[in-house]
């Protein structure tokens, strides 16, 4: 019977591969010269994650729970409520950050990946509309269902895709006001 990997061991190689991959991106990532980075082999990436999409998959988790950290203590930073328009603008100012568009293109190759093989990415097409369902409840906004959540996702990806494929930030950044100022005349 051979031994659990070790949690502590996976969590180090998971932290040391997200902080890679936001660096260099993973289009061209194979095991072997990644487990060289991280100062370990192939085979033991294999262990502790599976397989190389097992280990995308902990990559987008761990990014995930990167950002909702930050998500989350902006939500708690304040004694009132805070608005969905708020949170847009707060957050837009978060991920359109020069240095935050490396996590960007990350998660769009992560979604590229998901599209052509979506067994092998279970979630990460369909997690981020009940994660934005959970901000608009979090926001005051009772009762929004899939439809709302369904169109913040996608007028905040789709501003945040054109941002990393055009390189517009004032366009891209104005259509992203308007989209708050919209949240506002509708009281969220």
């Amino acid at each position: 019977m051979s031994r659990p990997p070790n949690p502590e061991i996976r969590a180090q190689l998971r932290e040391k591969a997200i902080d890679y991959v936001l660096a260099n991106g993973i289009a061209d990532l194979s095991l072997r010269p990644l487990a060289k980075v991280l100062k370990t082999n192939a085979r033991m990436l294999v262990y502790h994650f599976g397989s190389r999409e097992g280990l995308m998959r902990e990559i987008l988790g761990g990014l995930r729970e990167r950002e909702d950290a930050r998500v989350q203590a902006w939500f708690r930073g304040k004694s009132t409520q805070r608005t969905m328009a708020e949170f847009l603008r707060w957050y837009w100012r978060r991920v359109s950050a020069p240095k935050a568009r490396p996590a960007a293109r990350l998660v769009f190759e992560l979604y590229a990946l998901a599209l052509r093989d979506p067994e092998s990415y279970p979630g990460v097409l369909t997690s981020p509309v009940a994660y934005w369902q959970g901000l608009l409840a979090r926001a005051g906004v009772h009762g929004a269902s899939g439809p709302e959540a369904t169109l913040l996702l996608a007028s905040f990806r789709g501003l945040l895709l054109d941002l990393c494929a055009t390189g517009d930030e004032i366009r891209v950044r104005k259509g992203m006001e308007m989209l708050a100022n919209l949240l506002e005349r509708e009281g969220l």
